[in-house]
């Protein structure tokens, strides 16, 4: 299947009001005092959200396979482990309507002490969140989403002046920006093809500044050769903490820093001599490209093989079309193909389109 010309389509992101504002005012941190440059300060951890079923699952597998190599490769880096399951950390995420109302009336600059101390667990949650320089999420898919605790933590933490801010032309951004990197380890006891984890996941982590995303995603756990999953997610899980490791090496330079003419960060990551160098140049070839997307998820397996028989490489990737992807030939389902061509643009930016280098789901 011949696959030429240039990527001209990408699957459009939504707005919610445009031109209107979503919040009608902002928080402020009322039992910790930060500003921006504490803030700043604060931002030297990376924070690891499990909510796995425990260590010897396989998403605990691919946790500890991910953390290890992250260690070797950022000597230093200190890492804050948040199990979602724990009763000290559910007690934590109690939020029920009277926190709602003190959030309203806070809005509203009508709250008093008793608003305020209402927050103070939020605070802490939200503080860890919004000054980590990574974010690593181990979930298995429940039901096509994600366990319910995860959904809750969210929901405690993503609040306007706390882990993000509303711009004028009313999108968001996070405290720090854009442009940090965010892990999903997630597994499936089936096939996985109906996923609605991994992109909620990528829009709340975005909201809050993560938004450089990967995906290691286990399928068919609850009926396939256990050992055999294991090994593979591990192996991905060890580049995916080098590539994660580069991007916060460079202390998560914001989106509006990478335009026209910049260096993607993978690039300027990679850009001397050594084994950054090689992954770079490993992942235009046809085992690197797969590998890739293999790690960024969202793609049934049915498309990964059909695009190991047509031996794609980088360079093919790159100038695919949609139209490309539409040849029924390839077979590709219309959610394959408008992942594909989202997974492009992330391509290109990762290696940089002329750089020239060569419930039973997580047992």
């Amino acid at each position: 299947v011949p696959i030429f010309g240039l990527p001209s389509l990408v699957r459009p992101s939504g707005t919610c009001r445009s031109g209107m504002a979503m919040f009608a005012a902002q928080l402020a941190y009322q039992t910790v005092k930060v500003d921006e440059v504490a803030l700043r300060a604060a931002a030297r951890h990376v924070l690891h959200l499990d909510a796995s079923h425990g260590p010897g699952s396989v998403i605990g597998h691919g946790a500890q396979a991910f953390f290890n190599e992250l260690g070797a490769s950022c000597p230093g880096l200190q890492v804050q482990h948040l199990r979602l399951w724990d009763e000290g950390t559910k007690r934590k995420l109690e939020y029920g309507l009277e926190h709602v109302q003190a959030k309203m009336a806070m809005l509203a600059g009508t709250g008093g002490e008793e608003e305020k101390q209402k927050f103070a667990d939020i605070e802490e949650l939200a503080l860890q969140l919004a000054s980590a320089k990574g974010l690593v999420v181990s979930a298995p898919m429940w039901n096509y989403g994600v366990p319910y605790i995860v959904k809750q933590y969210f929901d405690c933490v993503l609040h306007p002046g706390l882990t993000f801010r509303e711009l004028p032309s009313g999108k968001t951004e996070g405290l720090l920006g854009g442009g940090r990197p965010l892990l999903i380890i997630t597994s499936a006891g089936g096939s996985g093809f109906r996923d609605h984890l991994t992109p909620w996941l990528n829009d709340v982590s975005a909201l809050a500044g993560f938004d450089d995303a990967t995906t290691l995603a286990a399928a068919n756990v609850a009926h396939g050769d256990r050992a055999a999953i294991l090994n593979e997610l591990g192996h991905d899980a060890v580049a995916a903490a080098r590539r994660f490791g580069a991007v916060i090496s460079m202390d998560a330079v914001p989106k509006a820093a990478v335009g026209a003419g910049a260096v993607p960060p993978f690039v300027a990551a990679a850009s001397g001599k050594g084994d950054d160098e090689e992954r770079l140049e490993g992942l235009d070839e046809q085992e690197g490209v797969i590998g890739w997307l293999q790690t960024r998820g969202g793609l049934s397996q049915d498309c990964l093989e059909s695009l190991k028989c047509l031996k794609i490489d980088g360079g093919m990737f790159r100038q695919a079309t949609a139209d490309d992807w539409r040849n029924e030939e390839l077979g590709l389902e219309d959610e394959d193909i408008a992942r594909m061509m989202e997974l492009q643009q992330k391509f290109m930016a990762t290696i940089g389109d002329s750089v020239g280098l060569g419930d039973s789901s997580d047992r």
